[in-house]
């Protein structure tokens, strides 16, 4: 349990994840009363990711990423194309992956201003940005920006050059050896937790650890505009080998108790098997990939209590109780695709009609669609 209310809570401009986190982590820290300390982490998207281009009329131009890579991208924006959706916010795909340490270094310079200011630059870059109406590697662009949030510019391109890029270098260096290595990563009481599913845990951490923990959710925001389905069936694909799959069960079990849904259930292929990320190289790509591995554990840890064991004979027998088979072998080839996204087949992946969702997370929105 924490008795700090202050919230750690780091962004890049150029991610969609982060983006959709502003606005839920603001009514959070409305609801509580709390304070959030904002704090830059510049994504170096190239070196997990690989990098790509895209020229004057759409097409990819330049690109550097593997069919795995693709996939993940590709996945990440239609996910994060799906909340927006939903809340009536633009977000059009970027033509090259950009260098937002300018946009960092305003956004600590706003900070010094106030919190107003702080939260109206906040704004005034992220709207635009993903509607690909602002260069945030324009000075000009980011200083009328600053002034349009009510921020003095004066002295700001020293400042950027000199003291701001400083700061924000030591910003990136300190955060990322503290194992932070995406956005939104919220840091609290000694706990971080990477991604906006975690705020019912970060919420509950606030109000003292009260009851049984709450488990991972994209909360849906007040004005979120849900399209219904008449839908009353609903596909699921378990990893029996995967550990997050035992809560994803109980979850769908529920939710159909609760809402009468005729449930299919998949057994999804077994995992690829991966090397574990070499202890011994210190690169920034191998870094990322032992952080991403230790935030997958700990995740496991925080919400599973165990994470590991024979998970495909606690899957089994907690279907086996409810009188549920799996077929086995009739998994359709795009669901073993979206169920490697990072390199290995995990779940769940739900199928509702033709609309596709990958990871738990998401079971908010899928009882929100039905009737």
């Amino acid at each position: 349990m924490t008795t700090d209310t202050s919230l750690t809570v780091y962004i890049d401009f150029k991610s969609p994840y982060a983006y959709l986190a502003i606005e839920p982590t603001r009514q959070l820290a409305r609801e509580l009363g709390i304070t959030i300390d904002w704090l830059p982490f510049v994504l170096d998207i190239p070196s997990y990711l690989g990098s790509a281009s895209l020229g004057s009329t759409g097409e990819v131009a330049q690109q550097s990423r593997s069919e795995n890579q693709w996939s993940k991208v590709k996945y990440a924006y239609y996910d994060c194309r799906r909340y927006a959706n939903l809340r009536g916010i633009t977000l059009r795909g970027t033509v090259k992956i950009w260098d937002s340490n300018l946009a960092a270094i305003a956004m600590l310079w706003a900070k010094r201003q106030g919190t107003d200011v702080l939260q109206a630059f906040i704004d005034g870059i992220y709207e635009p940005f993903w509607k690909r109406e602002l260069d945030v590697e324009d000075y000009p662009a980011i200083e009328r920006v600053l002034a349009a949030a009510g921020a003095n510019t004066g002295g700001f391109r020293e400042y950027a050059c000199g003291t701001g890029a400083r700061e924000n270098e030591r910003i990136q260096q300190d955060a990322f050896d503290r194992g932070i290595f995406g956005v939104p990563t919220y840091v609290l009481g000694g706990q971080t937790y990477f991604g906006r599913e975690h705020l019912p845990r970060i919420r509950w951490q606030l109000q003292g650890e009260l009851g049984p923990g709450p488990d991972i959710a994209y909360e849906l925001m007040p004005d979120s505009r849900v399209e219904k389905t008449a839908l009353r069936t609903l596909d699921v694909g378990i990893g029996l080998d995967d550990p997050e799959s035992y809560p994803a069960v109980a979850g769908v079990l529920e939710l159909a108790q609760d809402l009468d849904l005729a449930v299919n259930w998949y057994a999804l292929p077994a995992r690829q098997q991966h090397h574990r990320p070499d202890s011994e190289r210190q690169d920034r790509a191998a870094r990322h990939r032992r952080y991403r591995l230790e935030n997958r554990h700990r995740d496991q840890r925080r919400y599973l209590q165990r994470a590991d064991g024979d998970c495909a004979s606690r899957i089994r027998a907690l279907l086996t109780q409810h009188g549920i088979a799996l077929r086995e072998g009739e998994v359709a080839a795009d669901w073993a695709g979206y169920a490697s996204l990072d390199g290995y087949v995990g779940s769940p992946v739900f199928r509702l009609g033709e609309e596709t969702f990958v990871g738990r997370q998401h079971l908010p929105l899928i009882r929100a669609r039905l009737p």
